[in-house]
């Protein structure tokens, strides 16, 4: 999977020029909006219709051109031959190691019977006594032993008497000779116990030394087999990732002509007086192969996409807020974080309306695809005219809009970054972090905590601006925060909507996680490890307490995403 990200943003500006579509539904026009099925949104004083875009396009290739790197398609094949035999070899290794397993399992069981019957012979005895009179003995027999260098040296030093050294050295040996007696009386009495005890404990021994051994075997022989694939596999990805052929698509969304035909559709309603398409501010291109020629056949190699790179025009890239980190920007050692406006993306209210490109009708993209696509099309025997006739059957396109939605009210916010983190967890084993919980379970926790408030500006006087209208644009706002904060430590794992049932679930998972509102698309998780940037993540831990702030006086714009594909045209 390729994709290419034109500019996402979620803004928190003063008012603009630019008339926007709101979240209003409460606009009256005297007979109902024929939607024509398209969704629909009215401007804030229900003049403008705004349409979202239609939920298909055309494609077209605007020619396919192998390059000279076609010439190693035949290495490929060999290479990935001999992949398919290193999985043989390293089966082999593999399947050793499972014998050498099974063949220890006996091993383990004895082990565990051993313990049993050691851990109930112990029990009967009250063997820890045992310890208790052993150490005491020692001891007793240790100062015994030096009973007459320790008389010697009292009458040195002149601290006692001659007599009280005397007395101290026969307390010495009564103490010695008591030990002695309880030990001597307690092995006496538990002997053939005892015995068994120490035959126990050496069984054991020689089991886990036995159980060692045998692991060892298993570790160097998965060893063996991750390094006959590891070395094929590096030779295979080698190849497949080199540049193999040109191809462009050309996209036609028809976004103007679907307005027009919604327009129609409403003559009727004289109170609309404008309808447009709604004001993007954000365009991804999402480029796959079908399933079939994006497979190798083996799972350990489904990782590598057959697309090497996508070229899109740069007419076509959007403005670009400064994004979160602008959050931390220091000037006289003093962090800026309680200024007003310094987390939003400091726009200035002149440019709002160069963040709106217009409509979408036609665009292309310039696809590099490497060997591991184009050997597999040549192989094939698929000509040019026939991939452009059933384009969509090889590659399959899809394109994320954004457009932007106007609350006609301010915000503030405040929040405990630190607490915005202790709500994720961490899979050490992946080097992931996620939330701890479905998205649900942070916005359920937002509205019980006072680590994150959102209080809004002025809100208007209106029977639509309800309660539930409001947890929207609330809970828009803190994601965009909470997603912030995270972005400022780590990079974001993304996920976009593909074609194929497999990873169309895996990308539906992904949207349960929650879709983020900052430039890279929807979140399932951030990396943690060498990447993350342990100065800010030291920061919000060092201080718990500290309140961050947020606050836009006048408007608010939420972003709302489509997702749409294409066919072959």
């Amino acid at each position: 999977m390729k994709k290419s990200i034109l500019a996402l943003a979620v803004l928190s500006i003063p008012a603009t020029s630019m008339a926007l579509p709101s979240l209003r539904e409460d606009c009256s026009f005297g007979s109902t909006v024929n939607t024509g099925g398209a969704d629909v949104m009215f401007s804030q004083n229900c003049k403008t219709a705004y349409v979202a875009p239609p939920d298909l396009g055309t494609a077209s290739l605007g020619g396919y051109v192998e390059t000279q790197g076609i010439s190693f398609c035949s290495n490929l094949d060999y290479a990935k031959s001999e992949f398919d035999s290193s999985q043989t070899r390293s089966k082999v290794w593999r399947e050793k190691a499972f014998q050498l397993q099974l063949d220890g399992e006996p091993l383990v069981d004895a082990k565990i019977q051993s313990n049993v019957e050691l851990t109930a012979l112990k029990a009967q005895i009250d063997y820890w006594q045992y310890g208790v009179f052993k150490q005491s003995y020692e001891m007793a027999l240790l100062e015994y032993t030096n009973r007459f260098s320790a008389y010697s040296g009292c009458l040195r030093s002149g601290a006692m008497s001659a007599q009280e050294c005397l007395d101290a050295r026969y307390a010495t040996e009564d103490a010695y000779y008591e030990a002695k007696r309880i030990y001597d009386d307690y092995r006496s009495a538990n002997n053939i116990s005892l015995y068994k005890i120490d035959r126990l404990v050496a069984e054991i021994d020689g089991l886990e030394e036995q159980i060692f051994e045998i692991d060892e075997r298993v570790m160097r022989y998965e060893t063996y087999a991750d390094n006959i694939e590891q070395r094929a596999k590096e030779n295979y990805i080698e190849l497949a990732t080199m540049y193999g052929a040109n191809t462009k698509i050309i996209y036609q969304l028809d976004y103007d002509a679907h307005v027009e035909s919604i327009r129609r559709l409403n003559t009727n309603i004289p109170q609309l007086t404008s309808w447009r398409p709604m004001p993007l501010v954000a365009a991804e291109f999402v480029l796959n192969m079908s399933p079939a020629y994006a497979s190798t056949g083996d799972s350990a190699l489904n990782n590598i996409t057959p697309i090497h790179s996508v070229t899109l025009p740069r007419q076509l890239i959007s403005y670009k807020p400064k994004g979160f980190d602008n959050l931390y920007e220091n000037y006289n050692g003093e962090e800026k974080s309680t200024e007003e406006g310094a987390y939003m993306n400091n726009i200035n209210p002149n440019d709002v309306d160069a963040l709106v490109y217009g409509s979408f009708g036609s665009s292309s993209a310039s696809i590099a695809t490497n060997l591991h696509g184009a050997c597999k099309l040549k192989n094939d025997g698929v000509t040019e005219s026939e991939l452009a006739a059933k384009m969509d059957t090889y590659i399959q396109p899809s394109l994320r809009l954004q457009w932007l939605i106007e609350v006609p009210f301010g915000y503030e916010a405040k929040y405990k970054a630190h607490s915005i983190i202790s709500r994720m967890t961490s899979n050490k084993s992946s080097g992931f972090l996620f939330w701890k919980k479905r998205k649900s379970s942070f916005h359920e926790w937002t509205k019980n905590t006072q680590d994150f408030e959102v209080n809004f500006i002025n809100p208007p006087f209106s029977e639509y601006w309800d309660e539930d209208m409001k947890a929207t644009v609330k809970e828009a706002i803190m994601r965009r925060i909470a997603f912030g904060v995270m972005d400022s430590v780590y990079p974001r794992i993304t996920a976009a909507p593909l074609n194929d049932a497999e990873h169309q679930a895996w990308s539906d998972a992904a949207k349960q996680v929650g879709c983020s509102f900052g430039p890279w698309g929807c979140a399932i998780g951030w990396v943690v490890g060498t990447l993350d940037n342990r100065r800010n993540y030291s920061r919000f831990y060092s201080d718990k307490s500290r309140f961050y702030t947020e606050r836009s006086n006048e408007i608010t714009y939420i972003p709302k995403d489509k997702y749409l594909t294409f066919k072959a045209n």
